[in-house]
């Protein structure tokens, strides 16, 4: 290398230096390269297309100062200050005999030999793209994955592995046998570049327990062999033959380690292996696009000419689909040819085809152009143009001809092609062979748009797959395997539509359900990012130039980010839009513009599985500085009076260690939730600020249990309104009233009391609840505020008029109405039961009515319920409504067309928002309201799925009333009246539901059996 060389870098920073790096391209199809750039005259320049007279003098008055420049040693670039959690392969191959060659050849031989087992082990490496990262005497340790990223660095790994046997093996040894090495291979996690060891070790290097594990393996293979981890031979065993060798007890690791000894390769090179993956699921639909390929083969076979394109997004089955279409013509002996740009095939030109020489049939023709691709001609720069010329010209005839009949040409993964392979391609596409097929296949789109606009081209784009078909792909990879069935759900969501994303997470998720322990469907961990796609994703993310500290930031928000915030938070270097722009073109992420000035433009990342692998990567210490950050950001722009979701601020601060102030948001956001009836929503929020509470521990002293206390008061509510009058259970009960001894507080105090008294009406003991309130009167009359006193009289009158005591119940409850003003009192008494309280008052009035007073006034009662209902906005207050308010006083009245209308309502709400508990009494009224309408079987199937789920869920409040309903709607539909044990029904209503005692014996009096 010249000294200018070593001096400017490359071609391409150097044009980039003078502001001319438009050229950049242009350089790089004549191959200009370090050594050839010294010597450019103007002529050369005007010939490659520099036509600005200033542009020239400017390239080459740099030019001859470099050439008076004394050389300089230009330190290697720093490595970025930033480490990483890699998943990488490690491969560790050791020299057998050593000691005993050192002996028996003396040190300046051995030291010789040591050089050619160097030289043997780089060329096997460097072959399949790995990194040598130490020389340890007689041992090499080599990574794949690191520093080039690779998307099957274990394959890679152990090729190179079984290489470099093969090339020590040759090696002569005057006098000894030929020389042997063992290798291990062990693929996982690792930190590169730890900065915390720089003084100890040069930055770049791998650490963690997966670099130690393969130095131990070697130890294990035989004289010339290759033995690899469980986790390498998850990813490799489609390629290899491996022998399982058992559990081996490894010096230095406490468990015994599963060890795999590769025996024989399935597929002769690498380029074969990457196509040799087998389909381990059915095909699934793209009948479409198989049907178009096959009507381009139809015309082809006709002597007509056919490009088809082919792109979308990784993993979405492009190879899969042509593959397909192409198997069944291998089955017809169509001559079919493939290949796959090399990953790292972009500074080597015409790399496609020199694959495909490799592997050509007509052998002499293929050393012809081979000695033509590698000669190295002396010429002006204007006969290197005709040279690569022709060279375009003799690959574009050979590959393009057919004349032994129609043939097909498949040009992979074109993402990673060179220039001068695409200028082959596009020749030939000019040319367009009678009988040729042509088909180039490219992630996301294609690499040089000139070959969609190749006349009568054939574009096939690839979507994303329906959930349906995602289905059956996860079906048929998890089989029958014991748990399977409540997985498909979770894995099709998680798939997102890409069918090796579906494939791969159903295999590890059968491996897990398959496996020697026993574990149970519901008790496994989260749904994890396979091994296998780990690769893939890290390569594609390590890949980014500019982008990673922005695919960084917007992983730690989530899968989405406002772009505001990351403008804020924009570390650089350069600007954040080149790094946008790089992360948009990769297909890692898209920009969603905003509808209107009150939201953000956000940057949304195509994948979860990318989210969760981009954020894998960052380690836990920089995950927290990271989440300080942005939390602050949150915080700054809230102070500004801007929007910010208090769920995404809580993350933040939990996910920085901010604990309490974490705690107060995710309380804050399930109060929000529950105000706006979203109480499944609330009650995660409120069980994900108590989470946090044992790591807070005793540090913010008497706050943790004020504020357990009050939001397990909050939960309870928002419990009920999910799950149910009994979903809340004694433990919660047992816990708020164990704190309230602790805490004080009349508010909490007042607040376990009234949650106690729904706990023991939820029972169906009416009359233990009046005690219990009764007992209260003392302690609300001492509450200045009046409060307490309004909610007593409302627990009064309900239990009073559930004792069948009408009049002292209107007495309570119309004091309550008498006081009861909404902008002093609605936002108070939230907290106090799971409905509001107004509304819930006038169901009692409703009910009342219903009992004592006229048809008008009971209906003129159900109405100002209702409306009273749908104004406060929540859901549970209405379903509440409906139920209590509505469909049972008209029971009562026995007015069977607006009793099946409150019903059908509340059917309606309950499905639309997933109501399980009031879908259950739904049904029950539904059934009710059929038997009264003489739809008797049907009725009482539905009536009888409610109680019954009612009862399994120890839900005994009401269920005497709605018993007595039941049978005058039987009464009402059956000539021999209800079906029921009538005296065992009056029994039941006489232990506390007194208010449909006249009603029972009226039918007991009638019907008089049991």
């Amino acid at each position: 290398m010249t000294d200018m060389s070593r001096t400017i870098g490359s071609v391409t920073s150097w044009l980039a230096d003078l502001g001319l790096e438009a050229y950049a391209e242009r350089f790089e199809q004549a191959d200009i390269d370090l050594e050839v750039l010294e010597h450019l005259s103007d002529q050369d320049l005007t010939d490659l297309g520099v036509t600005s007279l200033g542009h020239r003098r400017k390239i080459l008055a740099r030019i001859a100062d470099l050439r008076d420049a004394p050389a300089a040693v230009v330190p290697p670039a720093p490595v970025e200050d930033q480490s990483e959690r890699l998943y990488l392969t490690v491969v560790f191959c050791d020299l057998v005999g050593s000691t005993q060659l050192a002996h028996s050849l003396g040190e300046e031989r051995f030291t010789d030999l040591l050089g050619e087992f160097y030289r043997a082990v780089d060329g096997a490496v460097d072959r399949y793209g790995g990194h040598v990262a130490q020389y340890h005497g007689d041992g090499v340790l080599i990574y794949f994955g690191y520093p080039q990223a690779l998307e099957d660095a274990a394959l890679r790994g152990v090729m190179a592995a079984c290489e470099s046997c093969r090339r020590v093996g040759a090696i002569a040894v005057p006098g000894a046998r030929p020389m042997q090495v063992r290798v291990g291979v062990a693929s996982g996690p690792v930190v590169i570049g730890d900065r915390h060891l720089s003084q100890h070790a040069r930055g770049g290097r791998a650490y963690g327990a997966v670099v130690n594990l393969a130095a131990r393996l070697q130890a294990e293979a035989q004289p010339g062999g290759v033995v690899v981890s469980d986790t390498t031979a998850a990813l490799i065993k489609h390629h290899f033959e491996l022998n399982f060798l058992g559990l081996r007890q490894l010096k230095g690791i406490d468990e015994p380690a599963p060890v795999y000894a590769v025996e024989a390769r399935r597929t002769p090179d690498l380029g074969m292996a990457l196509l040799a993956r087998p389909d381990r699921v059915p095909f699934v639909n793209r009948r479409a696009e198989l049907a178009r390929l096959s009507a381009c083969w139809n015309a082809v076979a006709m002597g007509a000419f056919n490009l088809i394109t082919v792109a979308g997004e990784h993993g979405i089955g492009k190879s899969r689909l042509v593959g397909e279409f192409l198997d069944r013509l291998r089955r017809e002996d169509r001559p079919v040819r493939h290949v796959n740009c090399p990953q790292q095939g972009r500074d080597t030109p015409y790399g496609a085809f020199r694959l495909l020489l490799d592997h050509d049939p007509d052998l002499p023709a293929a050393a012809t152009l081979r000695a033509e691709l590698e000669a190295v001609p002396r010429a002006t720069q204007a006969e290197r143009r005709q040279r690569r010329a022709r060279v375009i010209g003799l690959l574009a005839d050979h590959f393009g001809r057919t004349r032994t009949g129609p043939k097909v040409l498949w040009i992979d993964d074109l993402q990673w092609a060179d220039p001068s392979t695409i200028d082959v391609l596009l020749t030939l596409a000019s040319r367009r062979p009678s009988g040729l097929m042509l088909i180039v296949s490219a992630r996301n789109a294609l690499p040089d748009p000139r070959l969609m606009h190749v006349d009568g081209s054939v574009p096939i784009s690839l979507g994303l797959m329906s959930p349906e078909h995602t289905n059956s792909i996860v079906r048929e990879v998890l089989g029958d395997v014991k748990g399977a069935e409540a997985l498909v759900a979770p894995l099709v969501a998680r798939a997102e539509g890409i069918p090796v994303f579906a494939e791969e997470l159903a295999l590890e998720m059968r491996a897990r359900l398959a496996g020697p322990e026993d574990v149970a469907a519901d008790s496994l961990p989260d749904m994890s990012v396979p091994s296998s796609l780990q690769q893939s994703l890290q390569a594609r993310i390590r890949r980014l130039v500019r982008a990673r500290p922005l695919l960084r930031l917007v992983a730690s928000i989530g899968r989405e980010a406002p772009l505001p915030l990351l403008r804020d938070l924009w570390p650089g270097p350069g600007s954040i839009e080149e790094a946008l722009d790089e992360l948009i073109a990769a297909g890692l992420a898209e920009l969603h513009l905003a509808r209107d000035s009150q939201h953000d433009n956000r940057l949304i990342l195509r994948h979860q599985l990318l989210q969760d692998c981009a954020y894998d990567i960052i380690l836990t210490r920089d995950r927290e500085r990271i989440h300080t950050a942005i939390a602050e950001a949150l915080d700054r722009r809230r102070a500004a009076g801007q929007a910010v979701e208090p769920t995404l601020l809580a993350d933040q601060l939990e996910r920085a260690g901010r604990l309490r102030p974490a705690a107060e948001l995710w309380a804050e956001a399930g109060r929000a939730a529950a105000a706006q009836s979203a109480d499944a929503e609330a009650v995660a929020l409120f069980r994900r600020a108590l989470a946090l509470l044992p790591r807070i521990g005793t540090s913010e002293g008497d706050w943790s249990d004020q504020f357990e206390a009050d939001t397990l008061l909050a939960l309870f509510p928002a419990l009920i309104g999910a799950k149910g009058y009994r979903a809340a259970g004694e433990d919660v009960l047992g816990r708020i009233n164990a704190l309230i001894e602790r805490t004080g507080g009349s508010q909490r105090v007042f607040s376990t009391m009234f949650f106690r008294w729904i706990d023991i009406c939820v029972q169906g003991d009416i009359d233990a609840g009046h005690e219990f309130a009764v007992g209260l009167a003392d302690i609300a009359r001492s509450d200045p505020t009046g409060l307490h006193a309004l909610v007593l009289d409302r627990m009064l009158g309900s239990s009073h008029m559930f004792r069948g005591e009408f009049d002292d119940a209107r007495q309570y409850l119309d004091r309550f109405l008498a006081t009861y003003d909404p902008a002093l009192h609605a936002e108070p008494l939230r907290p106090f039961g799971a409905t509001d309280n107004h509304a819930t008052v006038l169901c009692c009035i409703a009910a009342i009515e219903a009992f004592t007073g006229t048809p008008e006034n009971t209906r003129a009662a159900t109405a100002a319920a209702l409306a009273s209902a749908r104004a406060s906005e929540m859901t549970h207050t209405l379903c509440h409504t409906l139920t209590f308010g509505a469909a049972f006083p008209a029971a009562i009245r026995r007015d069977w067309g607006a009793f099946r209308g409150h019903a059908s309502e509340l059917k309606q709400l309950a499905q639309s928002r997933q109501l399980a508990f009031w879908l259950v009494y739904a049904r029950m009224l539904t059934g009710i309201g059929d038997i009264a309408a003489g739809r008797v079987d049907e009725g009482q199937a539905e009536f009888a799925y409610g109680s019954r789920v009612l009862g399994e869920q120890g839900f005994e409040f009401l269920q005497p009333t709605f018993r007595v309903i039941h049978a005058m709607a039987e009464e009402t539909a059956r000539r021999d009246g209800p079906s029921g044990d009538l005296a065992a029904l009056e029994r039941a209503i006489r232990s506390g539901e007194r208010w449909m005692l006249p009603e029972c014996l009226r039918l007991k009096e009638r019907w008089g059996r049991s």
